[in-house]
Formats: C-alpha cells, sequence, structure tokens
C-alpha cells in the first residue's frame, strides 16, 4: 500500500465499527411491544411483511428517496398509524424511541484503541455511511474529522457523488484518501471507481464475489489496519 500518498483514512459505520444486526433487532422488539402497548391496531394491521410492503409503496412513489432511510422508515410509521385510525403525528415518538435503540451501539473492542492510534500516526478521520446512526450519541464522534450520512448528501453509495462528497468534504483528492468498510459494492467496488485505496474488513471470513477485483487489503478487525499502516510507514522511512 502506498501509505504516502493516505492522508485520511473514511470509514463506513455498520458491521464496520460494530455489530449491527443484534441491534437493530433490538430495537425492532422495543418499538413492537411498544406499539403493541400503546397503539394496539397497528401491530393488528401490519404483520412485518405487510410493514414491508407499506415500505416498498413509498419507494415505488418516491424512488428519489430511496438513499433516506430517517424518511423511509418515519413515514412508513405515519401510514399505518393512519390506516390504523391514529394521528400521522405518532411517527415522530416512534421513530424516536426506535431510534434511541438502535443507538445502542457497542464498538468492536479494538475500534476505539485503533482510531486513537491512526489519530496519532496524523491520518484525518472521516465516515461515510447508508445509514442513520449518530455518532455523537454513540459517543464516537469526537474521533472524526468529517462524518457523512446519506440521507444529508442527497445519494447512498456506491455511487460516485457519496465519494466525491467525502473528498470535497476532505479537501482532497480520491486516491489521497483509503476506503475501509465491510460490504464489497459500497465499500470497495464504489470507492475504488473514483480512485481511492481500498480495505475490506472482513470480520467473518466471507469469500470476496470472485466477479469483482478484489480490495487493495482484506483486514479481520482494525487492529490490523493500524499494523498495516504502521509497517508501510516504518519501511518508507
Amino acid at each position: 500500500m502506498p501509505g504516502r500518498t493516505i492522508r485520511a483514512i473514511c470509514f463506513d459505520l455498520d458491521n464496520t465499527l460494530w455489530e449491527v444486526g443484534p441491534v437493530l433487532e433490538r430495537a425492532e422488539r422495543i418499538l413492537a411491544d411498544w406499539l403493541e402497548a400503546r397503539y394496539p391496531r397497528i401491530p393488528q394491521l401490519f404483520s412485518p411483511g405487510a410493514v414491508l410492503e407499506v415500505r416498498a409503496g413509498i419507494l415505488a412513489e418516491q424512488p428519489e428517496r430511496a438513499h433516506d432511510l430517517t424518511f423511509l422508515r418515519h413515514e412508513s410509521y405515519a401510514r399505518m398509524a393512519q390506516a390504523a385510525g391514529y394521528d400521522r403525528s405518532i411517527a415522530q415518538e416512534a421513530f424516536a424511541l426506535w431510534h434511541a435503540a438502535r443507538n445502542r451501539c457497542v464498538p468492536f473492542a479494538e475500534v476505539v484503541p485503533s482510531l486513537g492510534q491512526l489519530a496519532g500516526m496524523s491520518y484525518r478521520l472521516a465516515t461515510l455511511s447508508n445509514g442513520n446512526a449518530d455518532l455523537e450519541v454513540i459517543g464516537l464522534a469526537h474521533h472524526f474529522e468529517v462524518r457523512l450520512h446519506a440521507a444529508a448528501l442527497g445519494c447512498a453509495k456506491p455511487d460516485s457523488r457519496a465519494y466525491a462528497a467525502l473528498a470535497d468534504a476532505l479537501t482532497l483528492q480520491p486516491a489521497e484518501i483509503l476506503f475501509v468498510g465491510d460490504e464489497p459494492q459500497a465499500d470497495v467496488i464504489g470507492p475504488r471507481s473514483v480512485g481511492m485505496q481500498t480495505v475490506w474488513v472482513n470480520r467473518g471470513a466471507q469469500a470476496w464475489p470472485e466477479e469483482h477485483a478484489p480490495a487493495d487489503h482484506e483486514i479481520a478487525h482494525l487492529g490490523e489496519l493500524v499494523a498495516l499502516l504502521a509497517g508501510t510507514a516504518a519501511r518508507e522511512m
């Protein structure tokens, strides 16, 4: 890896800095229990499959909002409330409850130490996510100079505009940015297409899709990223 050219490292969030599956499952259970207690006609009327149908209907009507997961979830709640005979405004309370639970993310054990080490190596740190996690609530925001989300950008990875916005926010050339993430299309193929260097975070020994060229490097955790960059720097001294 040509470490000399790397001036900033951008991280994906979900399943890169923390495991998101159990977090989302817990958030859905909390919301379901709340709806059952407060607005029971909604779960009576909408099975999990029917909830997905509501969301699909919104996407069909407004495909230009596909990148905005917060809008899609909030509007789904509002439409289900209205269909069940409640006021649409309860969607705000429902989303706030779900979002609070969604942000109870626990970083992987090596994440915080690794971020500190990378900052100590003078790398600028950033995030670019398609999700709606709140780094302020999670407690990691102070590690990152730039924090970008698809909803605010108006586009989602792997749209090239998302990576261009990242480069603009950092005032760097794409080749000076190392993109680190777990999702092959969004975190490797997309950023590579605009000239960024890439690291695939493969925590579960997954197979890389054979139809695509691999990332510049593959790691199992961020500690390996620190070692990789430290080793590159040592070789260049």
